[in-house]
């Protein structure tokens, strides 16, 4: 049997061995966070024109670029519609007929209807008088009766047309359009119009049928500019096949605007704005981000098409752009 004196001092050479051993293990690991690496902040060069962030500096986690310039890439131009009028066929199918979205609309164009023909008879008359008065037949009374009366057909026609076409409507192609042909009247913001030509193709989607997509024309783009909206209406042609679409329904146009050139899209929230001038940032090597000034072209609420200062292949910052404005201009 050991004593009790060595049973005691075995113990207290145990207890001693255990409390060096976690003395040398605190120092170590004390040491071992004095030489981990402190988190740097992000270097700014040149006036922000370069920020340069290290592996651990603070905010590079939440900064992410991706690759800009992908075939295929597209601005939808969105715009608000309705389908203002329709070609309907009549109860015997044997001609057809014009439904449009109001009653006013309906009026103006039978109005117009019948002061073309009313200055088409008009102006056969003149053409009878004066063959009349070269021969003698009519008076100069009669000539100056009938020049008169064509001058206010005339005024009367131009009257109707002008106030069709206000709404976007052309009333003659109308009377020639096909069968089961409808036109829409989108309100377009001016600032896109740079982008939009008579002949463009575009995509329509009704409320009631969001499901769905029909193809249409843009036929003609208005004259004016309205002085409220700010917008310019823009007609266009679509096929109502099955007379399923209706006077007065409520649309959405959009008018895809394919980049071409050197141009490219981009998240419209990589753009910062500073004193009226548009930047993003590209990362151009690993944590490098280099800011550059552009020139924008039409936009989306999501989305907006560069014309000058990226390229396709640049790592443009799509989250995070705000921190490295922050960071360039000193905000």
């Amino acid at each position: 049997m050991i004593p009790s004196s060595n049973k005691l001092r075995i113990i207290l050479i145990v207890l001693v061995a255990a409390i060096s051993v976690s003395i040398v293990s605190f120092t170590l690991n004390k040491g071992g966070k004095k030489n981990a690496l402190r988190p740097q902040k992000a270097i700014v060069h040149d006036h922000g024109e370069r920020i340069e962030f290290k592996e651990n500096s603070p905010g590079l986690e939440i900064v992410k670029s991706a690759e800009i310039g992908k075939p295929g890439e597209f601005v939808n131009v969105e715009a608000p519609a309705r389908l203002i009028a329709t070609t309907s066929p009549s109860v015997s199918d044997s001609e057809q007929i014009v439904l449009f979205e109001s009653a006013e609309l309906n009026d103006l164009y039978v109005g117009y209807v019948h002061a073309k023909n009313s200055l088409n008879r008009s102006r056969k008359n003149l053409d009878r008088i004066k063959d009349m008065f070269k021969h003698r037949v009519a008076t100069e009374k009669d000539l100056i009766e009938a020049e008169t009366e064509v001058n206010n057909d005339e005024a009367e026609f131009a009257e109707f047309e002008g106030k069709l076409r206000a709404v976007g409507l052309n009333p003659a192609l109308i009377k020639k359009a096909a069968g089961q042909t409808a036109w829409i009247i989108s309100d377009v913001p001016e600032s896109q119009l740079s982008n939009l030509q008579k002949g463009k193709r575009v995509k329509v989607v009704f409320n009631s049928f969001p499901n769905q997509e029909w193809n249409g024309t843009a036929e003609a783009l208005g004259d004016n500019v309205d002085p409220f909206t700010r917008t310019v209406k823009v007609r266009i042609a679509i096929k109502n096949e099955g007379y399923r679409l209706k006077p007065g329904m409520f649309a959405t146009v959009k008018f895809p605007e394919e980049t071409g050139g050197d141009s490219v899209v981009i998240p419209f929230n990589s753009v910062v704005t500073v004193e009226s001038k548009n930047y993003v940032f590209v990362e151009e090597t690993p944590h490098e981000f280099f800011r550059r000034e552009v020139v924008l072209g039409i936009s989306t609420r999501e989305r907006v098409n560069v014309l000058e200062g990226l390229t396709k292949g640049d790592r443009v910052v799509v989250e995070g752009a705000i921190l490295l404005k922050g960071l360039s201009f000193g905000f």
